[in-house]
């Protein structure tokens, strides 16, 4: 941005607002679908929720964000984080064949490949070869096997491809890697999971299995009628054996503070509800390949999509009677949760990236919206605040945002060089590192004269300061 040019007047949230229900209510009148709640997060979790349609076509009731859908392979987000935790704790590496914790799995059949090729962080990304689904009924009868008729049809089991030769989708793989929780963890999956994971984060609406508490808060799922408007009510069946790759049921309030969770890469170690180090929190959003067009990549356990100049992790999830998006921009910390109780829907999900890209194109508007107090400026920051330019019109904002010290675009601006990213104090006065970005790990080294900051070195770029925060621009 040049430096006479003054950024345009930000809408209200609730235009925004306004605008985001207008598009969902559009998606439910052109598809006819049954029933959808949408969320919008922030780093410090749910900051707008919205239901449409109807809880049960038959019924008034509209569902909210704590009406509870079956979120299918979004649980394989969940299974890849406690591999993770587990590799943490030193119980398991990602580049281990499936068969050091899993020894029965040399009955493979092996089309392609090699048997020691097929390790876990292959079958985390789908690229181990192995079949999509274990040779045994169940989509079909809607009978699922149980994790022991899985183990037993191992020598039925086929590693169809070689490894890393493309992407190949395994619910079968997520399956297996259920297991090998159990075994590391000498505790049962499910088990594993709750005390892990959902404790922790405190997902009190998540679970494996309904109860006399959780059942009536279900969603009707519904079939789509291929003779019919009317919708046809879903089959309920449990996943049994493949538990680990999609038998969860959650509602929008937790997967809200699943996605927020995703934005703590900045956090060091593992303790509390940091339920996996900063580190290897990152390492699970890194792309471990890429499609040859840079269209997609596939991370560990998700999956990262390219639209125009932005990229966004996400998950999907459909099983009979619902189907589920999570979307959420890592350097932006903003996402959207989508729940539709119809499987296959014959449209609108596509609304989830829409949504993030149009909150994108109006940045900062919801973020006076957190449900978080906000974080007095320290004293000692208060002069370091504002509007800095450096050669050839480089502009940013240092401010202090959700308790932090951060590197910010300008004027609405998505990035501007070195931001967005956060500085951490440092050794010396007025020396901070930046963490994240292009500049991570590098020093800034704020410079006074009579007391007053007048601009900062990173990077061989001096960043003159031109405005203090509170200025008028």
């Amino acid at each position: 941005m040049g430096l006479g040019r003054v950024p345009k007047r930000k809408r209200t949230d609730e235009r925004l607002i306004a605008e985001i229900a207008a598009m969902a209510d559009k998606k439910i009148e052109i598809f006819g679908l049954p029933g959808m709640v949408l969320g919008i997060v922030n780093a410090d979790g749910l900051v707008w929720s919205k239901g449409f349609g109807r809880q049960n076509i038959t019924r008034p009731e509209v569902p909210d964000k704590d009406s509870l859908g079956r979120i299918a392979s979004i649980a394989k987000t969940f299974t890849a984080t406690a591999i993770l935790q587990l590799r943490e704790e030193q119980k398991l590496s990602l580049e281990d064949p499936l068969t050091r914790h899993l020894p029965e799995f040399a009955r493979v059949r092996l089309r392609a490949g090699a048997l020691a090729d097929v390790t876990l962080r292959r079958l985390l990304t789908h690229h181990s070869g192995l079949a999509t689904e274990a040779p045994l009924p169940g989509w079909d009868t809607l009978d699922f096997p149980t994790r022991e008729a899985i183990l037993n049809a191992l020598d039925q089991t086929e590693v169809v491809i070689e490894q890393d030769s493309t992407w190949k989708y395994s619910n079968l793989a997520y399956a297996l890697l259920g297991e090998v929780i159990q075994r590391a963890s000498r505790q049962d999956y499910e088990k594993y999971i709750q005390a892990n994971i959902l404790d922790p984060l405190e997902l009190k609406a998540t679970c494996f299995d309904l109860d006399a508490e959780t059942r009536p808060r279900l969603m009707t799922g519904y079939n789509p009628s291929l003779s019919q408007d009317y919708p046809l009510e879903a089959p309920y069946a449990h996943l049994k054996g493949l538990s680990a790759a999609g038998q969860l049921h959650s509602n929008v309030s937790d997967l809200a503070r699943w996605v927020a969770f995703q934005f703590r890469a900045s956090a060091g170690k593992r303790q509390g509800q940091q339920i996996l180090s900063g580190r290897s929190l990152s390492e699970m959003h890194r792309p471990q390949y890429l499609a040859q067009d840079w269209s997609s990549g596939q991370c560990l356990g998700w999956r990262a999509t390219r639209r125009g100049d932005r990229v966004f992790h996400n998950h999907g999830g459909g099983i009979h009677g619902f189907a589920t998006q999570v979307w959420f921009s890592v350097p932006h910390r903003i996402g959207v949760v989508q729940m539709i109780s119809m499987w296959p829907p014959p449209g609108g999900q596509e609304l989830v990236p829409e949504i993030l890209e149009h909150l994108l194109e109006h940045p900062g508007q919801l973020e006076r919206t957190s449900r978080k107090p906000p974080v007095p400026v320290p004293e000692a920051y208060r002069p370091l605040l504002g509007h800095y330019c450096a050669q050839p019109g480089i502009w940013v904002s240092i401010e202090w945002r959700s308790g932090e010290l951060q590197l910010r675009p300008f004027g609405g601006q998505t990035s501007s060089l070195h931001a967005p990213a956060v500085l951490k104090s440092a050794e010396e006065p007025d020396s901070f590192r930046v963490v994240g970005g292009r500049a991570a790990g590098e020093r800034v080294l704020f410079e006074r004269r009579e007391g007053r900051v007048i601009q900062y070195e990173l990077g061989a770029f001096v960043f003159k300061k031109l405005i203090d925060a509170g200025e008028p621009l």
